[in-house]
């Protein structure tokens, strides 16, 4: 998935010592430009070197900065990055490995305003460009952003482009300008830190996809090139599908790349789910001609024993994996198994230090989406033809159960808005909005 260049071979000897402590398998491949270092060579080089079905990262140390200029002559899966050093050998591997992570980030975390349409390219000074691997990107699309906005600010902005940082904190864009500072925390009142006074634009989601294509296909090339060359010592291909954005592509690009009859999708029911979920699968996998296999992790039923989940005992999560795990195990008795998940680094440092392929068992674990953004993948669907599930149409950011410690306040202010009526009379709904309430006054105060 990644191809790491540098300038000489003691600079790829570097490389070498971070990849094995730092990312043993993660099958980099490790390039050179032979040396050189006239310009000339180096585009010449470059042009040899650069694959179109990997995310080509080139370190540069300070005595080789002038390289930077040539930046904008390659396509959107090539990024070059500084290393603060003199040489690329002078740094210590720790620093190369941060190198790695922030050279990532930018190819997932930039934008650009083009003609009335956001486009994720990191070339070309973007107005949105971050090298921190925590940072995502997302469309706000649907009726859900554009009320709580005009709650929150007074504008109701049409299809902005939020930047999620840390601790809550969001940037929020109307086309280029940066219309507010948002803090919305796991529990407790949705925050304006700042807002500017910016023309409401109108964004539509056609010239979204139409702008956006050529870089759409090229991270689609990159995943399913990934994923053909990652399936020669497996018998079987399963999505865990949820009905959420990533795991809905990681499921198209394996249906792209190994076609219906080779792929198979497990969802997983609680009991507790959001009703609408449950009809987008269903609704999602008619069109798209795949098999849906349905678990069911007993979450309901263990409720009055357990109490709710919270964000310090989630007791749920096990029951899920393993009600997964039974569905497919007793689908596949025998035989390996690859597993094509939705995990991207920009959703947990943890997930960004995992490999974009290991082994649980017998499962082989992929995860073709890791250098994309969350925009990238609300993009793929609608470049797919593919409808957004309807509750992020309402706002939410993440899906889950309805009694989900992970709906953060934002969403539980958006089940009060749109979905109170949908959801009051379902098992456990009351119980939860009563002890969000709850815990939101224990924070306020």
């Amino acid at each position: 998935m990644y191809q790491l260049i540098v300038r000489a071979k003691k600079d790829s000897d570097a490389l070498k010592a971070m990849a094995r402590v730092f990312y043993p398998d993660w099958n980099l491949r490790l390039s050179t430009l032979k040396g050189a270092r006239g310009i000339n060579e180096v585009r010449k080089n470059l042009e040899d070197i650069v694959d179109e079905l990997l995310y080509n990262i080139i370190l540069v140390g300070r005595e080789d900065a002038k390289f930077l200029v040539l930046e904008d002559e390659f396509p959107e899966n090539v990024v070059f990055f500084m290393v603060d050093k003199k040489r690329i050998r002078n740094a210590r591997i720790i620093t190369l490995s941060r190198c790695f992570e922030r050279a990532r980030a930018i190819i997932r975390n930039s934008a650009q305003w083009q003609e009335n349409a956001y486009v994720f390219s990191h070339k070309d000074a973007p107005f949105v460009k971050y090298s921190i691997p925590a940072y995502d990107l997302f469309l706000g699309l649907g009726e859900g952003y554009e009320r709580m906005l005009e709650i929150l600010l007074g504008t109701g902005y049409k299809c902005t482009l939020f930047v999620r940082g840390f601790g809550g904190t969001h940037e929020t864009y109307c086309g280029p300008s940066l219309v507010a500072k948002i803090k919305i925390p796991d529990t407790g009142k949705v925050k304006v830190l700042s807002k500017e006074e910016a023309e409401c634009l109108e964004i539509k989601e056609e010239d979204l996809v139409s702008s956006n294509r050529d870089i759409v296909q090229m991270h689609e090339r990159i995943s399913m090139n990934f994923l053909k060359h990652s399936v020669q010592d497996v018998d079987h291909i399963v999505v865990p599908w949820s009905g959420g954005r990533d795991s809905t592509t990681a499921l198209i690009l394996s249906l792209k790349a190994f076609g219906s009859k080779h792929v198979t999708a497990v969802y997983v029911d609680t009991g507790v789910d959001f009703p609408s979920n449950i009809e987008y699968v269903k609704k999602v996998a008619a069109r798209l001609g795949v098999r849906v296999e349905y678990a069911y992790a007993p979450i309901k039923e263990s409720l009055p024993e357990k109490g709710l989940p919270t964000h310090n005992n989630r007791w749920c999560t096990i029951l899920k994996v393993n009600a997964l795990h039974e569905k497919i195990f007793e689908i596949y008795p025998e035989g390996k198994i690859a597993l094509v998940v939705g995990d991207r680094d920009a959703e947990s440092r943890p997930r960004s230090m995992r490999p974009p392929i290991r082994w649980e068992g017998r499962l082989k674990i992929l995860s073709p989406l890791k250098n994309w953004s969350t925009a990238l993948a609300q993009l793929y669907l609608l470049f797919n033809e593919i409808p957004l599930n309807p509750l992020y149409l309402k706002g939410f950011y993440r899906l889950g159960c309805y009694i989900c410690p992970a709906l953060r306040s934002w969403e539980v202010k958006l089940l009060k808005i749109f979905l109170m009526d949908d959801l009051q009379a379902l098992p456990y709904f009351k119980e939860f909005m009563r002890s969000r309430e709850a815990l939101e006054g224990e924070n306020r105060g």
